[in-house]
């Protein structure tokens, strides 16, 4: 069944076409695409994630004092996507 999965795929057609094109239940063809698919992303790595220790001035020794009122510290992340996050 995931050869005709994969001939889906490269076809042009919608599930409901190919389905009806190779004389298939819908609803079958649509449960073995699903399954098709979860074992698929299965197969795939899972990313490497890391953290890391983000750090004023990093290497220099600094005497821990208060931060005046008057300074804005911010922190931005730029992620994968486009997507930023700044934190004030």
């Amino acid at each position: 069944m995931y050869s005709l999965v994969e001939q889906w795929k490269q076809s042009d057609l919608t599930k409901a076409a190919f389905s009806a094109s190779k004389s298939l239940n819908y609803h079958q063809f649509n449960y073995w695409q699903k399954k098709y698919k979860k074992e698929m992303d299965s197969e795939q790595p899972e990313p490497d994630v890391s953290f890391f220790s983000v750090a004023e001035n990093p290497g220099k020794e600094k005497k821990q004092s208060a931060p005046k009122l008057t300074e804005r510290k911010t922190m931005r992340i730029d992620l994968p996507g486009g997507i930023t996050i700044t934190i004030y």
